[in-house]
């Protein structure tokens, strides 16, 4: 008896050896809140996923479009980073989207966009856990970086883990007419009258168009407008000459206002640029989208009569009341929208007009050149002034006469203007 109580005490040991054993083994193999310590640190193991190590910008895992990635945040430091190419050329600008889903309860998403060269430009997230998260973005088609990190909510970086999936989309936000966003690529296809959808994707957006003169060579009025414009956008036209210069500016200090511009050119061809500032000062400020409508408004039915090649002709009288415009301003040489009369002046006969502006605020004056160009005199008159002079033919050779017309033009630059004739003054 003595001898089995002595074999059933070492069994007893020997059972006490190995629990030992197991309850030390069990303390290595936890950490402190219970979850595998596979490094025997005490903290918790991260749980990694298909994309690891993706834990820096040179590691990045490039990603294809319109494709469902499930990631982790296995610890809090954990950043993953992933390459978007976007689908459309560097030559214009779109929209990229990520849309961020299935976010672990316990992960506060947060994500930080670079460039290719490393710069942040921009970081987002959510404030609270398991939310998810869309974030679009406008770019002219370069590389960029996405960070996915966990972060607390409201300011501190690496702060909570868990799951998520994400989708990275191009959205082909931009118009019919991109890319068009220097004078070099400018849309020529636009026609007078017409509606045309456009887009500003991005504030750093600029649309060109190429428009020419219905009546090359002669002065045309038009008529710009931007209409259907969105909340965000303050629009403005620039205009370009043919030779890239700009001429003029024209904004609204009011987003989401319609714009109208109107000018008055010469040019064969020229440029109109859409673009969206900030309403005050700065360009290149704002988006959104667009209705434009060009307009050509013309001039009178006689241009081109800017010169004394292209002069009027004057035949027969009398003529009645005759109409034309000037629609810039003509004085001085200045270039301006000078109206030419060829009058045909038979011998012994004189011809006599009058001319008479329709604002009150538009003043006219002529020049008289004989047949050979050479000055005769000139007739210079005030504000809604109605004047007129004479020419005599004391030969009984037919000849004729030139009337070099302009203004200094108010409210608009119409008149009329009569010819009569009658026997020449003996005078």
């Amino acid at each position: 008896m003595k001898h089995r109580r002595i074999k059933l005490w070492t069994v007893l040991v020997v059972l006490g050896v190995v629990a030992g054993l197991l309850l030390i083994g069990c303390d290595t193999l936890l950490g402190e809140d219970g979850d595998l310590d596979e490094d025997n640190t005490g903290n918790p193991a991260p749980t990694t996923d298909e994309f690891e190590s993706n834990d820096e910008r040179a590691d990045a895992v490039p990603i294809d479009l319109d494709t469902k990635y499930n990631v982790e945040i296995g610890e809090k430091t954990d950043d993953d980073w992933f390459k978007i190419t976007p689908a459309h050329g560097s030559d214009t600008y779109d929209k990229v989207q990520i849309s961020v889903t299935d976010v672990s309860a316990s992960l506060y998403i947060h994500i930080e966009i670079y460039k290719a060269d490393g710069e942040s430009v921009a970081t987002h997230g959510t404030t609270t856990g398991g939310q998810d998260l869309t974030y679009t973005f406008a770019t002219p088609g370069a590389e960029y970086y996405v960070r996915f990190s966990g972060w607390s909510g409201y300011a501190s970086d690496h702060n909570s883990t868990g799951s998520y999936s994400f989708t990275v989309s191009n959205l082909y936000a931009n118009d019919n007419f991109a890319p068009n966003h220097t004078l070099e690529t400018a849309e020529d296809s636009l026609e007078y009258g017409n509606d045309y959808d456009g887009v500003i994707v991005s504030k750093y957006e600029n649309d060109y168009y190429s428009f020419s003169n219905p009546t090359p060579g002669a002065w045309n009025s038009y008529t710009f407008t931007l209409t259907d414009v969105s909340d965000g956008l303050y629009g403005r036209f620039h205009r370009y000459g043919a030779d890239g210069s700009e001429l003029e500016r024209i904004g609204t200090d009011t987003a989401g206002a319609d714009l109208t511009y109107t000018f008055n050119s010469k040019e064969n061809d020229f440029y109109i640029r859409v673009s969206g500032w900030s309403g005050y000062a700065s360009e290149n400020n704002s988006s959104g989208s667009y209705t434009l409508t060009p307009v050509s408004n013309g001039n009178d039915d006689n241009e081109p009569d800017d010169t004394f090649d292209d002069a009027r002709e004057i035949t027969s009288y009398p003529t009645g009341d005759l109409t034309g415009t000037v629609l810039t301003t003509a004085a001085n040489n200045n270039g301006g929208d000078y109206e030419f009369f060829e009058v045909i002046l038979k011998g012994d006969k004189k011809v006599a007009w009058t001319v008479d502006p329709e604002a009150s605020n538009t003043e006219l004056h002529f020049n008289v050149y004989d047949a050979d160009r050479s000055f005769l005199g000139d007739v210079d008159g005030d504000d809604a002034e109605t004047i007129g002079s004479f020419v005599n033919n004391l030969g009984s050779t037919d000849t004729f006469f030139y009337i070099k017309l302009g203004a200094y033009v108010g409210d608009n630059g119409n008149y009329t203007i009569s010819f009569t004739e009658t026997d020449a003054d003996p005078n």
